[in-house]
């Protein structure tokens, strides 16, 4: 359905009140903007309505809107399949989208008698404490890691707390004091939560005060076990504030950093985060030029801070339009900043040399995806998104470990990457082993499947493989290509053999050997790094077995109830005697192996 925006509105009473997308043309019938849409005729309505505030770059566009095309659609989910298909495939002008759907993790700190910490994302209740936004999950988990390690606040639901009966796993292994069964009182854990709220704001040197002098009481008290726990929580925090780049109180509480640079075709933007006075990360986004760098700035600010929470401050190294600093000053109550003083100056040419090297691995990545482009015309298929490669290792077939690493969407993905775990039943047969770990893989119905699956080794490997895939059925959707080192195991005379029969060297296709190559030696990486941490475990609780009176019954239920050999190995003589069939004796037995 296409009609013409007419001065008067009266095309407004032939919009649907259904599902489905629009599409704004302008004179010339070029694509200005896709939308989807619930309800057409409310939301089309809600561009034309003097009442409404726009952006000035969207009232830019709605002034050029000559004609509007509308398709209907079943339901919303259709809308938004169709709308993502559209934009991708027409990228039009004033369709600039920097994030993703996913709103950015918090650490979330609850509103009860026994605060839970969590990670969090999503629209927060007004009664939580939210601190965040972090850049990426790892760093929230990594934090909630550590005050779990100093602070011992509960992580489990509401549910689970009230019908508890007995402390947890965690309070066995000392992360968790176990307010649930009361182990702890509300005003001793109340102290906790506030303490973790000091941490996270960034106030070290009053945290490490408050603990200091705990520490000297308990000494003074000879409660030297108490003492030491301290003396252990305060090195912590230390070692972290040696590590924040900022933490000074000449840093705004909560401010956000944008740098700006422009690169073949693409804005880059830098994005550095302070919260609590800290610097707490960075992210990175990138967008094709369709316009000027001024209003490709002002649609990311409008598509980043639509859900941010608790930036104040927003310094930019682009000067943007008064109107627009007013317009986004009185929709989000946010302030634009032009330019860097003192720390925040020192902060930017950080950022500065980070977004230098942002954009040369973007330059690689569109090395990666010419190159995929190539893989493509050898193997004969329409394009490639998606590169498995998969590499073994053990040690004289003990600890063994597969990896598979990742080329996906025009880039070695690292979030992608998975380990195997392996029987010593293949007794370090590398072939069972490869087939072993392709049918796992392959099983998985929940992972893509991929187009091309790449094997560390020869026409071995490869004819191994090719009779598997042939066998699961994937014959005619996986190609098969093997990479094998050449003379002297220099890079520069791998070869690659693709389908058993095409044998291809450095020399021929330099850029799509650069590629397998890194999936490969990444491969490598990573199936070492897990074999290692596979033989430490069992070395640790190999350790089990030497202990006079452990068979194999009270060797499983230690690590059943610690969780791990390195969790019973850390545990004490009464939190040891916690497990059935385990009594005085054979815990400190147990206790003295580990601490002699």
């Amino acid at each position: 359905m296409r009609i013409l925006a007419s001065l008067d509105n009266s095309f407004l009473q032939q919009i649907p009140h259904s599902p489905g997308v629009y599409r704004y043309y302008n004179a010339d019938e070029l694509l200005l903007y896709v939308g989807k849409a619930l309800d057409l005729h409310k939301r089309v309505k809600s561009y034309f309505q003097k009442k409404i505030d726009l952006s000035p770059r969207i009232g830019l566009m709605v002034s050029k809107i000559h004609s509007i095309e509308l398709t209907v659609t079943e339901n919303e989910t259709s809308a938004l399949l169709l709308e993502s298909n559209l934009i991708k495939s027409l990228k039009p002008k004033y369709n600039i989208i920097f994030r993703d759907d996913k709103s950015y993790p918090y650490i979330k700190i609850s509103t009860h008698q026994y605060p839970l910490i969590e990670y969090f994302r999503g629209k927060p209740q007004a009664r939580d404490t939210l601190f965040g936004p972090y850049p990426n999950p790892y760093v929230v988990r990594e934090n909630l890691d550590l005050l779990q390690r100093l602070f011992k606040l509960r992580t489990c639901t509401d549910g689970s707390f009230a019908n508890r009966s007995r402390p947890c796993m965690l309070y066995q292994v000392n992360l968790c004091c176990a307010p649930c069964v009361a182990k702890v009182s509300p005003a001793q854990y109340a102290e906790y939560v506030k303490y973790a709220k000091d941490f996270l704001r960034g106030n070290f040197s009053d945290l490490v005060a408050k603990l200091s002098q705990q520490m000297y009481q308990f000494a003074e008290q000879l409660e030297f076990e108490q003492a030491s726990s301290l003396r252990d929580k305060i090195g912590l925090i230390r070692e972290l504030q040696h590590k924040q780049i900022v933490s000074d109180s000449n840093l705004p509480i909560n401010s956000d950093i944008l740098l700006t640079r422009e690169y073949n075709q693409q804005l880059f933007i830098y994005l550095i985060i302070i919260r609590n006075g800290l610097y707490v990360g960075d992210k990175h986004f990138a967008q094709r030029l369709v316009d000027s760098k001024e209003l490709i700035l002002e649609a990311f600010l409008e598509s980043y801070y639509r859900s941010e929470q608790l930036t104040r401050l927003i310094y930019l190294d682009q000067a943007l339009n008064s109107d627009f600093n007013e317009y986004f000053y009185k929709i989000y109550g946010l302030k634009l900043v032009y330019g860097f003083k003192g720390r925040l100056a020192e902060l930017a040419l950080m950022g500065r040399k980070n977004l230098e090297k942002v954009i040369e691995n973007s330059h690689l990545d569109n090395i990666y995806i010419d190159a995929c482009g190539k893989l493509a015309t050898l193997l004969q298929v329409e394009r490639i998104n998606r590169i498995e490669c998969y590499d073994t290792s053990h040690n004289h077939g003990s600890s063994a470990v597969a990896a598979m690493t990742v080329y996906a969407n025009g880039k070695i993905d690292h979030s992608l990457y998975r380990k195997f775990n392996l029987s010593d039943s293949i007794n370090g047969d590398d072939l069972l082993a490869l087939e072993t770990v392709l049918k796992r893989r392959l099983a998985n119905k929940e992972l893509p499947v991929p187009e091309v699956i790449l094997v560390d080794g020869g026409k071995t490997q490869l004819a191994i493989s090719k009779k598997l895939i042939d066998e699961l059925g994937f014959c005619d959707k996986i190609k098969l290509i093997a990479i094998f080192k050449g003379e002297q195991r220099k890079a520069e005379f791998d070869k690659v053999i693709i389908d058993t029969t095409t044998e291809l060297t450095f020399l021929d296709e330099p850029l799509l050997f650069k590629l397998l190559q890194t999936l490969r030696d990444e491969a490598h990486r990573f199936a070492i790094t897990g074999h290692r941490k596979k033989q430490q475990q069992r070395m640790q609780t190999s350790q089990l077995e030497d202990i006079a009176g452990i068979g194999a019954s009270k060797r499983k239920a230690l690590i059943a109830f610690f969780g791990s050999a390195t969790a019973v190995a850390n545990a004490g003589i009464e939190q040891l005697q916690q497990v059935d069939g385990v009594g005085g004796e054979l815990a400190n037995s147990i206790y003295k192996h580990f601490h002699r």
